[in-house]
């Protein structure tokens, strides 16, 4: 990215001023991955304490959960700098001080001074979107994936395989996932058609979009840490 600012200071005062009031989390880190800036949406995503000085901190130094990722998120700004581009990735913990993973898409883009000298790196955290082909033919809005999920009907046990099923899992494969016998499987699967009504799996896809339920993600499926998208 091209830029008129001789050094990182000078950046730093329009940063501010651009995201300080933005409702997502941003954040700035200077070339050797200190960090410099985090706007409230950003510490709020960290958990990171609203009286801890971050400015020349690096991530193994801050007093958060995430920090035992340090290693993955520094890789993350060096894969950036070898780049010299954006790079986004899908990274897992408990975000918002949560008890429960959350996964985030994080951009992280490079910053570059008038002489192309590398200034530092902006990242910026949303929800993962649960968007499929379908969102084409159906007009309603994007949802977020959720890893909490309370339903009337099913079971978070239940819940778990209508996630696989919804993925196109096959009983086999599902079998084997949860180490059960492909008998046991049909026979839950059974009992989720019959909770639901239904007959099909089509059926009882379109049940699910009705509930929302495609956009359950189980936590036992997570692990912290950070994947390259």
């Amino acid at each position: 990215m091209d830029s008129p600012y001789r050094n990182i200071d000078q950046f730093i005062d329009a940063f501010v001023a651009t995201v300080n009031l933005l409702p997502t989390p941003w954040g700035l880190k200077d070339a050797t991955s200190r960090h410099l800036y985090m706007n409230k949406a950003a510490r709020l995503y960290t958990g990171t304490p609203a009286n801890f000085l971050l400015e020349g901190k690096s991530d193994s130094e801050f007093p958060t959960r995430w920090n035992d990722c340090a290693d993955q998120f520094l890789e993350h700004d060096q894969r950036v700098k070898v780049r010299r581009d954006c790079v986004t990735v899908i990274e897992t913990h408990y975000w918002y001080g949560k008890n429960y993973l959350m996964p985030f898409i994080s951009d992280k883009y490079p910053i570059f001074g008038n002489r192309k000298q590398l200034l530092g790196y902006i990242w910026n955290a949303r929800p993962v979107d649960n968007f499929s082909t379908l969102s084409f033919i159906d007009s309603k809005k994007v949802s977020v994936m959720t890893t909490q999920l309370e339903h009337p009907l099913f079971t978070p046990a239940e819940l778990d395989v209508i996630f696989l099923l919804l993925r196109r899992f096959n009983v086999k494969e599902i079998a084997r996932i949860y180490n059960l016998s492909v008998k046991t499987v049909s026979n839950r699967i059974t009992t989720l058609y019959q909770k639901a009504g239904v007959h099909s799996l089509q059926q009882f896809e379109g049940y699910c979009r009705a509930e929302s339920l495609e956009n359950y993600l189980p936590e036992r499926f997570l692990s912290t840490g950070v994947i390259y998208i």
